[in-house]
C-alpha cells in the first residue's frame, strides 16, 4: 500500500480530470505529468496498488486520512465505477461537466451527485443522509458490512434486495433498486435539507 498526503484542492483536481470511467489515480497522473504508459506487467501491479491506495487529505490544518477502497463493497454491481468518480467543488460545476453529462446510466448520474454533495457540504450531508429515508426502510447508511454479517437473515435478505452501492470516496452507501422518479425524490429531499437553493434543487429533473 502506497500513502502520500495532497492538499483536498489537489484530490478534487485529480479526479477532475478524468477522461473515461476506469482510470486509475496512476493513470491520470501519467497523462497529466505526460509520462509514457506502464509496461503491461508494470500496469497491472499498479493497478493493485491503485485498488488500495490511501491519500491523506489535510482539510485546514487537520489531517484526515481517505482510503479511497474502505467503502462497503457493492453487491452486484456491473455498473460499480471505482476510483475515477467525477468529484468537483460544486453541484454547480457537476452540472456542467462533460463526464456527468455525457453519462447515460441514471444510477452513476446519481452516484456522482451524491459525492459531490458530500464534498461540498459534508457536515450538513451526514445530518441529511440520517433523516432522509422511506416509509419503511433507510436510504442511506454506514457499515454496510456489518449490517450483511447479521443473524437475521430476514433483513439482510431485504437489505441485498435494495441493491446498496457505495456512494464513492465517502463512508456511506445508498439503495439503488429505486426507480429514477424515486432516485429524484431521494436527492431533492437531501438537497432541501441541505441547505441548496431552489434553483439547483428544481435542475435535479432536468439532470437525472
Amino acid at each position: 500500500m502506497k500513502k502520500i498526503e495532497i492538499e483536498d484542492d489537489l484530490y478534487k483536481y485529480i479526479l477532475a480530470n478524468i477522461e473515461a470511467f476506469g482510470e486509475t489515480p496512476s493513470q491520470i497522473l501519467r497523462r497529466l505529468l505526460l509520462l509514457p504508459n506502464a509496461a503491461p506487467s508494470e500496469q497491472k501491479s499498479t493497478e493493485t496498488q491503485d485498488e488500495s491506495v490511501t491519500i491523506t487529505i489535510p482539510p485546514a490544518s487537520q489531517v484526515v486520512s481517505v482510503d479511497l477502497q474502505d467503502s462497503p463493497p457493492a453487491i452486484d454491481s456491473p455498473l460499480h465505477i471505482g476510483v475515477s468518480d467525477t468529484v468537483v467543488q460544486s453541484v454547480t460545476a457537476l452540472f456542467a461537466n462533460p463526464v456527468f453529462k455525457n453519462e447515460s446510466v441514471v444510477t452513476n448520474k446519481f452516484k456522482m451527485l451524491l459525492t459531490t454533495m458530500y464534498y461540498e457540504k459534508k457536515a450538513a450531508f451526514i445530518v441529511a443522509a440520517n433523516t432522509t429515508k422511506g416509509r419503511t426502510r433507510d436510504y442511506f447508511g454506514q457499515n454496510l458490512n456489518a449490517l450483511l454479517a447479521s443473524d437475521n437473515e430476514e433483513e439482510v435478505a431485504l437489505l441485498k434486495a435494495s441493491k446498496p452501492r457505495d456512494i464513492p470516496h465517502t463512508p456511506f452507501w445508498v439503495i439503488t433498486n429505486a426507480n429514477t422518479g424515486r432516485k429524484r425524490i431521494i436527492l431533492t429531499q437531501m438537497m432541501a435539507s441541505m441547505g441548496y437553493p431552489e434553483h439547483l434543487i428544481e435542475r435535479i429533473k432536468e439532470e437525472i
